[in-house]
């Protein structure tokens, strides 16, 4: 067995101690520097490369990460907010803001206050004038990666549905409703950051979000493109908001076919997203073609109904929310690639190509 000291690798020998039992002795120094006595429990998991990590069971297993960020009364709160997301995202536990040249200011407090509001497990545990802590608790084993994929997923889904009744019915109060979603979908895309991070430095993380650490980097690419589709819907249903009355009605000639590309787009979205986590290669590649076949879609709605109204007062923003469309569907080729990848290594290092649905592919 090889163990570690002080940073210094150990190989001991394995011994048989009675019929069925194997047994290694602990490196003196780690059992005198934790405090270890016979009697005492330790906590033994294995990694993904099979691999021991010995744990006493009255030492908390993980450090917390605390960050100090100090900040004078005259610091733009637009800065502020800025280093409180990063920090979140790196998985910091422990966030203190310390004023150093007097008390935090209206604004500054604000800024506090909101990014305990909007960010998932993020609590004020200490308030002064001129010193705030912030503790942030989540836990890993409610929050796995693929839950939080479902429920962006979900959010968007609901965006989308919302935007089709905007523009099938004009109730301007849908886009208050899509917005709202907007910013619960931006909650679950930082704690996906955060959690995708915290699994890449700690694998016994990993395995609690239920997905092997190297894995995450792919997952994390998903949520940044469904962050990235979540922001066009948002983007879409504020130019419709904006087209006033007459060119509403304008528009709404063409609305029949805006909806079908929504609907088609929710579609391609829901199957994209339920490849990536079934282990069938084929199923997996067959989604690949999603994202050009909506991309293909959206050109041909461009030429068919766009170029008789360029001359229209309402023709810029109807060509924005198309080319808005138009874009996601390259966030779309992003998932599908991704849930192909994944694919391929739940395979488990054999893929069987030579029969079924695998030979009929043209």
């Amino acid at each position: 067995m090889v163990g570690m000291v002080g940073g210094e690798i150990e190989a001991r020998r394995v011994q048989r101690f009675g019929r069925s039992t194997l047994m290694v002795s602990l490196p003196a120094e780690w059992v005198k520097e934790i405090g270890l006595k016979p009697g005492d429990t330790v906590t033994i998991t294995i990694d993904e490369d099979k691999s021991l990590r010995i744990y006493p069971a009255f030492t908390k297993v993980e450090k917390e990460r605390r960050m100090t960020l100090r900040i004078s009364k005259y610091t733009k709160s637009s800065l502020i907010d800025k280093c409180l997301e990063t920090a979140y995202s790196l998985g910091y536990d422990v966030i203190v803001v310390e004023v150093v040249d007097g008390y935090l200011e209206e604004e500054q407090l604000k800024t506090l206050r909101g990014f305990v509001k909007e960010l998932i497990g993020a609590e004020i545990i200490d308030h002064a004038p001129s010193r705030v802590t912030i503790q942030i608790f989540v836990d890993p084993t409610k929050h796995s990666i693929s839950g939080i994929i479902s429920r962006m997923t979900n959010l968007i889904k609901y965006m989308i549905q919302y935007l089709g009744h905007l523009v099938s019915e004009r109730k301007t109060h849908f886009v208050d409703e899509i917005l709202e979603l907007r910013r619960e979908l931006i909650r679950f895309y930082m704690l996906s950051m955060r959690q995708t991070f915290l699994g890449q430095i700690d694998r016994g993380y990993a395995r609690m979000l239920e997905v092997k650490s190297y894995m995450l980097p792919r997952y994390r690419s998903i949520a940044r493109s469904l962050d990235l589709i979540g922001e066009a819907m948002a983007n879409i249903a504020i130019y419709i908001k904006n087209l006033d009355p007459r060119e509403f009605e304008e528009v709404s000639r063409k609305i029949s076919d805006l909806k079908e590309l929504l609907d088609l787009f929710q579609v391609s979205l829901e199957r994209s997203i339920e490849n990536i986590e079934k282990t069938n290669v084929i199923e997996a590649y067959n989604t690949l073609s999603l994202g050009e076949e909506f991309y293909n879609h959206v050109t041909r709605f461009i030429e068919k109904h766009l170029k008789e109204d360029s001359c229209k007062p309402y023709y810029q923003t109807i060509r924005e929310i198309i080319e808005i469309l138009r874009r996601s569907s390259m966030d779309l080729r992003v998932i599908t690639s991704v849930g192909f990848d994944l694919a391929v290594e739940r395979a488990g290092g054999i893929i069987d190509l030579s029969s079924g649905e695998a030979i009929k592919i043209v």
